[in-house]
């Protein structure tokens, strides 16, 4: 609000702004409480020092005890003794100055701040709780913010407040607008220097076609005169054997001297020379060529080149989001959905999209001699339905940084705070009625469930929601000693029973194939079948090797320093090696059954041993899972290696704990499917 004050003279004409909040604050309001001036409590008096003080505080000045009984007051401001009038305070003087500056400044705001049609001369009250304007004196509206949960204060004053907020909140939508205004210039000028180079690549494209085409033109045009000039060749030969044939003849007649006798002969020989007469070649040349179809197939290759890529993507509107809880040491999924300027999905790729990660603010750059495992590489792959997978793995927990863009311009909810936990939680878990279920294996693609149970005497079928599909029944499963299972080809299951000492094959609907009782078999305890079609059979001290038709092949012991140790599981390695589970030890076989190394299953700095329950290969990442179970503190984990042998990390199991991993299958996207058998459950985690 700003108010006019004119100064006039004969010769010029000054004008003179003046602010009219700031003039209340400087000369309307009491030094000593700072509150305005008003017509009751805050009245102003003068005092005889010339100073305005508020009638309230000189109040509380005349009742301090050094004041008490006396008819003097000290001037707050400069401290001068000032006589009180017998009738106290309220007797001095009205500063007259100050009452003509107010009744001044009351006339310029009430053109500018409404007051109450009933009472004009009180100031009308907002309640910012409940964003209502009132006058004081109506009672019903009066009663409605009288709360002690209500704010209010003068509307005058909310009326600074909200033009200061107007003001600060234009400024700042006027900065905003002049960053949209560069921002918009510089996707122009992006566009057009896109433009010239997609331009740029088109005409250099075609002027490439146009010298190949120009290349084949020549081509053939050579082509067309070399065979010219080979013709020719020949008949211009044939020519100049006919001139030196008739120069010879004429020679002859001019001189007469052929022979009678040989004239008829000579005449006949000449006429019956065709080789002479007839040209020995011809003119015949053709372009053997289709030009309609050629000019088709230039038109459908041309067709078929360049296709020029555009999106409607509005990086605002697209959203960046967690799959799953990130951990160590395994693959992290962000998803990345793209949406158009009016916030509708987008159901194609194409986009170029950036995705940068962070770990304490520092960034991963090429060269950089960071720790990758803290400045972990991001890879983007476009699923081509608007949708991208963003992916990382870190081997340090903690908290980290994702920046996701499009065009540069980053995404709505970027950069996205990731915390990354040091424990592999389980994903998933299924009980369904099971009793000692000792190995699980998965059929692809449908990722459907074999689950021996072994205590329900039973192969039992999940989908892989969970659900029970169906139950096998056979009696190489009954009495409750089967161990060991495998998938064969058309859904046949082999079973390996340690009592009766059998192996035995049954088909999809549970009739038995073949079966053998083995006589060398002392406690056979868990069974895999290769690629080759060769079982493989877990026995306490060896490994015995079957081929295809359930015959012996040959067998070997599991040997390492520790003498000691018992087999507990086998499975199939990389390229048919095999890998036997002790109770110390992982030990890798080749395919023949000789030793190649042992596989750490623990920390270099591990002292106690494990007892391997169970291991599976994952060809694709070429690391083994296994089942390890501490011998101190019987603690079970899952241990995961790479298939060089180091260890790489454990898979903890916090929130769902293991008691004693018996089997494990692997999935191609990474997954680990365990059977505990003390719980009864079969439990899913990540292991890359």
């Amino acid at each position: 609000m700003v108010s006019p004050l004119t100064m006039s003279s004969s010769t010029l004409i000054e004008t003179v702004n003046i602010n009219l909040d700031d003039f209340s604050d400087t000369f309307l309001t009491c030094s000593t409480c700072l509150h305005i001036f008003d017509e009751s409590e805050r009245r102003a008096k003068l005092l005889s020092c010339s100073h305005s003080v508020c009638l309230s505080c000189l109040e509380q000045l005349a009742a301090l005890p050094q004041n008490v009984g006396r008819s003097l007051v000290r001037c707050p401001m400069c401290r001068e003794e000032c006589i009180i009038p017998s009738g106290g305070v309220s007797y001095l003087p009205a500063s007259f100055l100050i009452n003509q500056l107010r009744d001044v400044l009351l006339r310029q705001r009430r053109d500018v701040v409404p007051s109450c049609s009933l009472h004009p001369q009180d100031g009308l009250l907002y309640c910012e709780s409940c964003d209502h304007v009132f006058c004081p004196n109506c009672d019903k509206v009066n009663k409605k913010c009288s709360g002690e949960q209500h704010t209010v204060i003068a509307f005058s004053l909310a009326l600074k407040r909200m033009s200061e907020i107007a003001q600060y909140r234009t400024q700042s939508r006027i900065v905003a607008l002049k960053n949209a205004t560069t921002n918009v210039n510089t996707e122009i000028s992006l566009l057009d220097q896109n433009v010239d180079k997609i331009v740029d690549q088109i005409n250099a494209t075609f002027q490439e076609v146009s010298h190949v085409i120009e290349s084949r033109r020549r081509q053939l045009i050579e082509m067309v005169r070399v065979r010219r000039d080979e013709k020719r060749k020949v008949l211009r030969d044939q020519l100049e054997a006919i001139q030196d044939e008739k120069k010879s003849l004429e020679k002859e007649l001019e001189s007469c001297s052929v022979p009678v006798r040989d004239v008829a002969r000579r005449a006949k020989k000449i006429s019956s020379d065709g080789r002479l007469l007839d040209p020995k070649e011809n003119a015949f040349l053709r372009l053997n060529t289709d030009s309609s179809q050629l000019i088709e197939q230039v038109e459908q290759a041309l067709n078929g080149y360049g296709t020029l890529s555009a999106s409607t993507t509005f990086p605002p509107e697209c959203t960046v989001e967690e799959t799953t809880r990130a951990c160590v040491h395994t693959n992290t999924l962000i998803v990345l959905r793209t949406a158009d300027v009016e916030g509708k999905r987008r159901n194609s790729g194409g986009d170029p999209v950036t995705a940068t990660l962070t770990y304490n603010g520092r960034e991963r750059r090429d060269g950089d001699e960071h720790d990758d495992q803290l400045n972990p590489p991001v890879s983007v792959s476009d699923m081509g339905d608007g949708t991208y997978h963003i992916v990382f793995r870190v081997n340090s927990a903690g908290e980290y940084t994702l920046d996701v863009s499009i065009f540069g311009r980053p995404v709505r909810n970027s950069p996205l705070t990731i915390r990354v936990s040091s424990h592999q939680t389980m994903l998933w878990e299924a009980k369904a009625d099971f009793n000692q279920p000792v190995r699980v294996a998965v059929a692809q693609p449908n990722n459907t469930f074999y689950i021996l149970d072994t205590g329900n005497n039973r192969v039992r079928v999940l989908k892989s929601s969970g659900e029970v599909q169906r139950d096998i029944s056979a009696a190489c499963l009954e009495g409750g000693s089967a161990v060991g299972m495998a998938l064969l080809p058309e859904s046949s299951i082999a079973l390996l029973n340690w009592k009766t000492r059998s192996l035995s094959i049954i088909n999809a609907q549970a009739q038995p194939v073949k079966s053998i009782v083995f006589s060398e078999f002392q406690y056979p305890i868990d069974l895999a079948v290769d690629e080759r079609g060769r079982f493989l059979v877990a026995d306490t001290l060896k490994i015995f090797v079957l081929d295809s038709s359930l015959r012996p092949v040959f067998s070997f012991p599991a040997n390492d320093a520790n003498q000691h140790q018992t087999i507990t599981c086998v499975a199939v390695g990389i390229d048919d090696d095999i890998l036997v589970g002790t109770t110390s030890s992982l030990l890798l076989f080749d395919g023949g059954g000789r030793l190649q190394r042992k596989i750490a299953i623990s920390p270099p700095e591990t002292t106690t041993k494990s007892t391997v329950t169970c291991v599976a290969t994952c060809p694709l990442s070429s690391r083994v899972v296994c089942g390890v179970v501490d011998s101190r503190t019987n603690r079970a984990e899952l241990s995961v290696s790479s298939y060089k042998g180091d260890f790489l990390f454990r898979i903890d199991s916090k929130g769902g704990r293991l008691r004693r991993p018996s089997g494990l299958a692997l999935s191609p996207e990474g997954h680990v499917f365990c059977v505990d058998h003390p719980t009864n459950s079969l439990r899913m985690y990540k292991f890359r």
